[in-house]
């Protein structure tokens, strides 16, 4: 049964801003707990806070108040060689006038482990990180990839508990950094590390992670695994930073058929789901693109706005079509390029059309 190796207790961090004599609250009281063996994203815009948190985490910034535990041993007060933790910079951070099985070797070195075991240990990172053969070349002789891989074996070699990345993907191209994407999952799962990597990549997220943590302004919007994250955004700032979302504004108006009755902002009433709460006369939800349908007529359990057409948009396997309500707002709806709707009728007024559940209730 896998245990709690990383937890973070009302963590705050201020950096005091000497310019202005004022300070800022880089993070802003956050609890976080991450389990053994976990792959953990930190996601979230430049100055969220996400990197402050991750250098806390290993020992390079200490926290204004709070606690930090490691493996159950609070470490808050402790130096970075003290903690059971490696980190993976974007800068990979690799010795020049080292060869790849030296800069491999290093921490093992400075442990003073025996040759035997280094050797052992530094081939079976080299198989593992797929550099076999390749221990004698020097940095300035790899590519972006391959110095990515020198510096993971690097830190995964001296059996950290916790490998902290530091978007480490940010300097490669989008091809190389999508093969590295899968790389560095099958890479942990084989080793059973917990990962916590940080990104303000979206795709990257979802695609690595086993849970993710995003961050706004210093503070944790939502956790959630990558289907929870998407599906179900508890926050307007979540659905819209993660992928491309509608967000409506609706004044309750009452219930009809067991559903809620709402009135958008240009006039027309629509039907949400049952569960939508209603605490107070203004509801806000979110509609990804992908779960809006145009038709030219809605069925009986659809809810439903009318709309008209603007344009639509090719980009390969997906087809954009945006439309627009009385009051001129712009809402998107996507399609498969080969499930293109028969826009024949595109002159006329049209429906754009959801299954109710998909209308996600988010907080302002």
């Amino acid at each position: 049964m896998t245990h709690s190796m990383v937890k973070l207790n009302h963590v705050v961090k201020v950096f005091d801003d000497d310019d202005h004599d004022q300070s800022h609250a880089a993070v802003n009281d956050i609890s976080l707990e991450i389990m053994e063996g976990e792959f953990l994203t930190i996601l979230g815009p430049s100055g969220c806070g996400k990197t402050t948190t991750l250098r806390m985490i290993a020992g390079f910034e200490k926290c204004t108040q709070g606690n930090i535990y490691i493996d159950g041993e609070d470490v808050s007060s402790k130096p970075p060689y003290e903690r059971q933790v490696n980190t993976v910079f974007q800068s990979y951070a690799l010795f020049p006038h080292m060869n790849i099985y030296d800069n491999i070797a290093f921490g093992l070195n400075l442990k003073k482990v025996s040759k035997t075991e280094i050797d052992r240990r530094v081939k079976e990172m080299l198989k593992m990180v797929q550099l076999e053969g390749m221990e004698k070349r020097m940095p300035d002789q790899l590519s972006g990839g391959q110095k990515q891989r020198v510096a993971i074996a690097r830190a995964i070699i001296n059996k950290p508990k916790v490998l902290l990345l530091d978007e480490p993907l940010g300097a490669l191209d989008q091809k190389l950094r999508k093969q590295m994407q899968v790389e560095l999952k099958h890479l942990q799962k084989q080793l059973g590390i917990t990962f916590i990597f940080v990104t303000h990549d979206q795709e990257e997220a979802l695609t690595m992670s086993n849970r993710i943590c995003i961050m706004n302004n210093g503070k944790i919007e939502q956790v959630g695994t990558p289907d929870e994250i998407y599906e179900r955004p508890a926050t307007r700032f979540v659905a819209d930073f993660i992928g491309e979302t509608n967000i409506f504004e609706a004044r309750f108006k009452g219930f009809e058929k067991g559903q809620v009755q709402a009135t958008l902002e240009d006039g027309q009433d629509v039907l949400l789901d049952k569960s939508t709460p209603v605490g107070n006369d203004t509801i806000c939800f979110a509609i990804r693109p992908e779960r809006l349908k145009i038709k030219p007529a809605p069925a009986d359990r659809d809810s439903y706005f009318k709309a008209k057409y603007k344009e639509s948009i090719y980009i390969g396997s997906t087809i954009k079509t945006i439309v627009t309500l009385a009051n001129g707002r712009a809402v998107t709806v996507s399609a498969p390029a080969g499930e293109a709707y028969d826009l024949s009728y595109r002159s006329e007024e049209l429906y754009v059309t959801w299954n109710p559940e998909n209308a996600v209730v988010i907080k302002e």
